[in-house]
């Protein structure tokens, strides 16, 4: 077990047709980590705790809000560890120990050093799968999906700030899909897309 270090606001909705996670710059930074730990930890669960935030940021649409609000656990497929233990995992959780970890810039390659041509293969597994229990998103997948997704995350501590600036009014996001699917659903019928938003200058309601 590997708890993502803590810093920042960060809040992930489920809606039933899709799951919104909202989080400012020191929360994405905490979450690119995260990523980054799932890519190189094959053996530990990855718990990103997140029910805290559930007020989400200012301005905000009630809309887009929801009163199901999920934490997030990044696990690499070779671990095979099925969701439905994870209620009695957490349950045996202690406080842990701090650790200092780093996780280099280059783990996220440049959308143009992705050989996006590699899906059409039909050996292809490197993508990330959605499960769901006690109140938690599973994110499993290989090293490969997560240094893929996690450069889409890590986008948003480089990019967020800077297009927020740029173009006030209009947001930086991120999407990640179920599979690599664009159909938006899992196998048992619940959301299969993540769309990830950086609020800037976030301000709790």
């Amino acid at each position: 077990m590997k708890a993502a270090p803590a810093g920042g606001r960060a809040v992930l909705y489920e809606h039933d047709w899709s799951l919104d996670m909202y989080v400012d710059l020191d929360a994405a930074r905490s979450l690119a980590v995260a990523w980054g730990l799932a890519a190189r930890s094959r053996r530990s669960l990855v718990y990103v705790p997140l029910r805290a935030g559930r007020g989400g940021p200012q301005g905000v649409g009630e809309w887009r809000r929801s009163s199901v609000v999920l934490d997030l656990v990044l696990v690499h497929h070779g671990l095979g560890f099925p969701p439905s233990r994870w209620k009695a995992v957490r349950g045996r959780l202690g406080a842990g120990r701090p650790h200092t970890v780093e996780i280099p810039e280059t783990d996220f390659p440049a959308d143009g050093e992705i050989d996006y041509r590699r899906r059409g293969f039909e050996e292809w597994r490197d993508e990330l799968r959605f499960g769901f229990a006690a109140q938690t998103l599973f994110l499993t997948g290989s090293a490969t999906a997560f240094r893929w997704s996690g450069s889409l995350v890590h986008s948003l501590v480089s990019d967020g700030p800077v297009r927020t600036l740029e173009y006030p009014g209009m947001h930086e996001c991120v999407t990640l899909r179920h599979e690599g699917h664009s159909a938006g659903w899992t196998p048992r019928n619940r959301p299969g897309t993540v769309h990830i938003e950086y609020a800037h200058g976030w301000k709790v309601t």
